[in-house]
C-alpha cells in the first residue's frame, strides 16, 4: 500500500478547563473574549508566561500580524448558569507553546475562583482534563504530568474518500476582504483560510506544511460546487478595555454543503475543525464542524 505524503504537521495540546458555577449567573452568549480576559488577567501575574502567550505579536516587529500560539474554544451558547452547573472551555496550545502546558496548568490550579462577566459572577475551578483524551491533568489537588499528551494535526492529514461535505459554522466566522466582512462564503475561501493559518503557525511555532500541496489545494478549490447554504450575519460587539471602545465582532453563522471531488481536501477540512479559521480565532471565532461522506 502506497503511503500518502505528509501534508502538514503541527503539535498542539488541548486543555479542557471545567469550572463550577457558585451563584446564579447571566453571561454573554459568546464567551470567547470574556474567557480570554479572565485568563489574561491571571497569567499577567507571571510575566514570562504572559509575554510568550499573550504578547507574542510584540516580537514580530515591523507591524507584522503575528499569529498567536494558543486558542480559546468557548462553550456553546448558554445565557444562564445556576449554582452547581459546569462551565467548560478549552485552552489549546500550539507548537512550541505546548511545552508551557505544565506551567499554565499550575497557574490555573492555584486559583481559588474565577470572576466572569460584567457582574463578575463567581465560578470555582473543578478540574483540568486533556481536551481530547479526557484524562485528568489536575483534579482534587493532584497534578498528573503524564496526562499532558501532545497531539498533532498530522493525525488528520490522510485523505478520506469523499464527494460531499457539510460545514457548520459553530462560532462566528470573521473573514475580511478589502476591509469588509465576507458574507458570501465559498469553498475556495475556506481552503485559503486554513492553508494560510497552518502555514503561519508552523512558520513561527514549529512543524511543517507541504507548500506546493497547499497552493494546489487553493487552485483546485474553485472546482467544488456549493450544494446548499443557510448562512446569516450574527451581530456581535465586544468592549476592549485596552482600547477603551466597543468593537464590531460580527461574523457569519449557519451551515453549507459542498459537492465534488473532495477527497484531496478532506485533510485541510479536518485541520480547520481543529485550528479554526478566520480572524479572532484566538478568542474562539471560526470554529467549524465538518462531516465528509462519499455519496
Amino acid at each position: 500500500m502506497k503511503l500518502q505524503p505528509l501534508l502538514f504537521s503541527l503539535e498542539y495540546l488541548p486543555l479542557l478547563i471545567r469550572l463550577e458555577c457558585k451563584e446564579a449567573a447571566s453571561l454573554p452568549p459568546f464567551l470567547g473574549s470574556t474567557l480570554h480576559g479572565v485568563l489574561g488577567w491571571e497569567l499577567a501575574k507571571h510575566p514570562a508566561l504572559y509575554a510568550y502567550l499573550f504578547e507574542n505579536k510584540r516580537f514580530g516587529g515591523a507591524g507584522q500580524d503575528i499569529v498567536n500560539p494558543y486558542m480559546i474554544e468557548p462553550p456553546r451558547s448558554k445565557a444562564h448558569y445556576q449554582p452547581g452547573e459546569s462551565l467548560c472551555f478549552k485552552l489549546v496550545l500550539f507548537g512550541d507553546a505546548a511545552g508551557l502546558a505544565e506551567e499554565v496548568v499550575q497557574v490555573l490550579a492555584r486559583l481559588r475562583q474565577f470572576r466572569i462577566g460584567a457582574a463578575r459572577c463567581l465560578f470555582e475551578p473543578r478540574d483540568i482534563l486533556h481536551g481530547e483524551q479526557y484524562g485528568p491533568i489536575w483534579q482534587e489537588g493532584v497534578f498528573r504530568r503524564e496526562a499532558l499528551v501532545v497531539e498533532n494535526i498530522a493525525a488528520v492529514s490522510t485523505q478520506e474518500l469523499a464527494s460531499w461535505c457539510s460545514v457548520h459554522l459553530v462560532t462566528p466566522l470573521r473573514i475580511r476582504r478589502g476591509g469588509a466582512l465576507v458574507q458570501k462564503m465559498d469553498f475556495p475561501t475556506i481552503i485559503r483560510s486554513i492553508t494560510k493559518r497552518i502555514s503561519l503557525l508552523v512558520e513561527r511555532y514549529g512543524g511543517a506544511v507541504d507548500a506546493a500541496a497547499a497552493s494546489g489545494a487553493c487552485e483546485l478549490a474553485s472546482e467544488i460546487r456549493m450544494a446548499s447554504h443557510a448562512l446569516y450575519l450574527n451581530q456581535m460587539h465586544r468592549y476592549s478595555n485596552r482600547r477603551q471602545e466597543s468593537l464590531d465582532w460580527s461574523g457569519m453563522l449557519g451551515a453549507m454543503t459542498f459537492e465534488g471531488k473532495l477527497t484531496a481536501f478532506t485533510p485541510w477540512l479536518h485541520a480547520a475543525r481543529i485550528l479554526h479559521i478566520g480572524r479572532n480565532s484566538t478568542f474562539g471565532c471560526g470554529q467549524l464542524d465538518i462531516v465528509c461522506r462519499y455519496m
